[in-house]
C-alpha cells in the first residue's frame, strides 16, 4: 500500500510540475529544468527570462497539444476520516475540476488506488458526454471524447455520492 501511495504522490507531483511549467521560488522565475544556481539574481533578468519563455502573443506556452486535453484522475482516501461517525465516505477525486475548450479532444485517465480490495469506484459524466469508467481494486481505465457542448457538467462516483464528485467545465 505504501508503494502505491508513493507512486500516486510521485505522479501527482510530476503532473503538477509539468502543468505549471515554471517553478517559482524566492520571487524569481526559474525556467523548467533550470536549477537555482543558474537562476537570475535580479528582477530585470527574471523579467527577461519570463519574456523569452512567452509566445509572440504574450502568453506562456501550453505544455499540451492545441485542441487536446489530457487529465489524470485518481481515487484517494482522506486520512483519518471516521466514516461511521460522519456517515459519509472519506473518498475524493484527486482533481475536482477539469477544464477544456469547446472542440478539444478530451482524454481522462482514471485510476482506482483505493487500498480496500472490494471497493469499486467510477468516474461518471452524464449526457451529453456519457462517460462511465467503472473500476475495481487497482484497475485503471480511459475515456476520450470531443468537448462539443459548452457548460459545466458534473462528474461523480456512482458508488460514493454525494461526497465524491467534481465538474467538467467546457469553455466557448
Amino acid at each position: 500500500m505504501n508503494s502505491r501511495l508513493a507512486l500516486v504522490c510521485t505522479v501527482a507531483a510530476t503532473l503538477s510540475f509539468l502543468i505549471i511549467g515554471l517553478y517559482t521560488t524566492s520571487n524569481q522565475m526559474v525556467a523548467l529544468g533550470q536549477d537555482n544556481a543558474t537562476a537570475p539574481k535580479n528582477e530585470t533578468s527574471s523579467m527577461a527570462m519570463m519574456n523569452a519563455n512567452m509566445t509572440s502573443e504574450g502568453k506562456i506556452p501550453s505544455l499540451s497539444t492545441p485542441g487536446e486535453k489530457t487529465f489524470y484522475v485518481f481515487t484517494t482516501e482522506i486520512e483519518g476520516v471516521d466514516e461511521g461517525k460522519l456517515k459519509v465516505a472519506g473518498d475524493v477525486f484527486s482533481l475536482k475540476t477539469l477544464v477544456a475548450n469547446k472542440g478539444d479532444k478530451v482524454t481522462i485517465h482514471f485510476y482506482n488506488v483505493d487500498p480496500v480490495k472490494d471497493e469499486r469506484h467510477s468516474l461518471t459524466i452524464g449526457d451529453p458526454y456519457a462517460v462511465n469508467i467503472d473500476l475495481g481494486y487497482a484497475e485503471s481505465g480511459n475515456a476520450t471524447f470531443t468537448a462539443d457542448n459548452v457548460g459545466v457538467f458534473q462528474f461523480y462516483c456512482k458508488y460514493h455520492q454525494p461526497v465524491m464528485e467534481g465538474q467538467l467545465v467546457v469553455l466557448p
